[in-house]
């Protein structure tokens, strides 16, 4: 069973409810106001690749907007939601190593014939865009970690023992926010499915006591899901191989018993290491 994480002392333990949403809020609007200069000031590429790498260095409005919110609203930097720093550092290295070895043996299996990924960049292209997509890859990783498990988990944690509240409801929103409307029927299936993720990035931030884990699960993760192998739609314009499906067709929904065991596995070997 899950355990609550030693949350960082806040200045108004326990940690007024009214105090937290006012911080989610303050962030959201702080988030939507940067990124619609950000958009603004920038045009839209044409090609996927330019458009995806755009849309993943609009996390560092993400970014930006927590480091905001913490110092406007609670007077504390980013590096406090983390944890020690060289547990933390030590802890992801780990965890990593491991979910890394994981998934390249689960990308090395064979998919249902239908979902058969095709190559979609040549591996030089695809190798020199690697520099780029890897920094902002880890941007984006580290806002929604800093946020989610970090900011929501840990607040919430401090007030309530029940993981409904402080791994449920963090990781609930965290998997509503991936809802994909262009995915039609298609689209709670993202929603479960970051859900899910969302439950084992919060067990793992409990167990450890520091964000080191979730984030080294977390970019792991998302390394193979958009650099690797994607759906052609959305994040797929990095992505060296494409499933032959768009977000929509009902031939994906096979995929998200596949995507759900996965995680499940991944979480299995990333608790393991941390209990060495």
């Amino acid at each position: 069973m899950m355990q609550p994480p030693e949350s960082p002392a806040w200045p108004d333990t326990p940690p007024a409810l009214w105090r937290t949403g006012l911080g989610f809020g303050l962030f959201a609007a702080l988030y939507l106001v940067m990124t619609s200069i950000w958009y603004v000031l920038l045009p839209a590429p044409a090609d996927p690749q330019g458009l995806t790498l755009m849309m993943l260095s609009s996390f560092g409005a993400a970014l930006a907007a927590v480091a905001l919110m913490m110092q406007i609203l609670h007077q504390r930097s980013l590096l406090t939601l983390i944890g020690p720093p060289v547990e933390a550092l030590r802890q992801a290295f780990r965890v990593g190593r491991a979910v890394a070895l994981l998934l390249g043996l689960v990308w090395l299996m064979p998919l249902p014939r239908d979902l058969a990924p095709i190559r979609y960049m040549p591996l030089g292209d695809w190798a020199a865009l690697l520099p780029l997509a890897l920094p902002l890859l880890a941007i984006q990783v580290t806002a929604e970690e800093l946020l989610f498990r970090g900011y929501l988990q840990s607040r919430l944690s401090a007030r309530f023992r029940s993981p409904l509240a402080w791994a449920l409801v963090p990781s609930l929103v965290f998997g509503l926010l991936h809802y994909q409307g262009q995915a039609g029927a298609n689209g709670w299936l993202f929603v479960l499915s970051a859900t899910a993720f969302g439950l084992a990035a919060a067990d793992l931030t409990a167990r450890s006591g520091t964000l080191g884990p979730a984030l080294a699960l977390h970019f792991v993760n998302n390394v193979f899901a958009v650099l690797l192998m994607s759906l052609p739609d959305g994040l797929g314009g990095l992505a060296l191989y494409h499933l032959p499906v768009v977000a929509s067709d009902p031939a994906l929904r096979p995929f998200i018993p596949i995507d759900l065991a996965t995680t499940l596995v991944i979480w299995l070997a990333a608790r393991l290491v941390l209990r060495r």
